[in-house]
């Protein structure tokens, strides 16, 4: 089990990192890591490309025993949690101590993993060359201005990428209303084409422990799914908005088709006629 960086991209930035975060849970009063959260810790341990990865631990309780308690037991979870973790680079330790809430969420280390990452050119508007990976044929559609006509045009097997649908970052939640933009589209584009059937599919952008058939950690659902649960996203927003599940198929792909561009630009989610 890995655990995959995801982040939505931004533009024009000279020297840009990639952010994640994870959450490890424990049990009231108790510094002990438990096994499920051991799996957790367990996919960043096994990282190859420890050089490009910096850690920020942050430690709180919940409201319960007193702070001056709390904040002692918020510092034996960072230091439990920084054992596993000792092979990183670790560049903030800060025990919050107690929150203002009894509930188990409270009971946690937050680790943001930080990833250096090259630099990102603009993406706003661009067309890219075929893919160095072979496979099903992509046309690379302009981002702007894409219509029913220009879906239209698209030939069996041939993928297109859906421009304008993001997501939070190392999440399946849908951002921003460029993505009901371009998914309305596609909406109007298959009740003018009955007959098409489509696959969407999602990907992740790139794979630091370079196992690219690993999927991306889902900081919603807590499952090494992302690149799957983004594709799913998509598809059932089609079928909410009235396409039959018979015409539609969903999968994830993780980092094993990269496109010739910047890294940031292979997270994205794909459109490919099937019939």
């Amino acid at each position: 089990m890995r655990l995959t960086i995801i982040l939505l991209f931004t533009s024009l930035l000279a020297h840009s990192q990639e952010v994640s975060h994870l959450s490890i849970y424990f049990d009231s009063d108790s510094d002990e890591i438990v096994p499920k959260e051991y799996v957790k810790l367990d996919s960043l341990v096994k990282l190859h490309k420890k050089d490009s990865i910096t850690l920020v631990l942050k430690g709180y309780t919940d409201k319960y025993a007193g702070n001056e308690y709390n904040l002692k037991l918020a510092h034996r979870r960072i230091a439990a949690t920084k054992e596993l973790l000792k092979t990183f680079t670790i560049d903030t330790l800060q025990a919050v101590g107690e929150l203002q809430d009894a509930s188990w969420r409270a009971r946690r280390v937050d680790i943001s993993v930080i990833v250096k990452e090259k630099n990102i050119p603009d993406s706003s508007n661009f067309i890219v060359n075929e893919p160095k990976n072979e496979g099903n044929k992509r046309r690379m559609l302009s981002s702007r201005n894409l219509d029913i006509t220009s879906y239209s045009e698209l030939e069996i097997n041939e993928t297109t990428v859906l421009f304008g649908v993001f997501f939070q970052g190392g999440t399946d939640k849908m951002l921003g209303s460029s993505s009901v933009i371009t998914l309305r589209k596609v909406v109007r584009f298959l009740e003018g084409y009955p007959t098409r059937k489509i696959l969407i599919t999602g990907h992740i952008c790139c794979s630091p422990d370079r196992e690219p058939q690993l999927d991306g950690y889902n900081n919603r659902t807590g499952s090494m799914t992302l690149s799957e649960d983004r594709g799913k996203i998509v598809y059932d927003y089609l079928i909410k908005n009235g396409i039959s599940a018979d015409r539609l198929k969903y999968r994830g792909k993780a980092y094993t088709e990269p496109l010739d561009w910047e890294e940031t630009k292979n997270r994205r989610v794909e459109m490919t006629i099937l019939e």
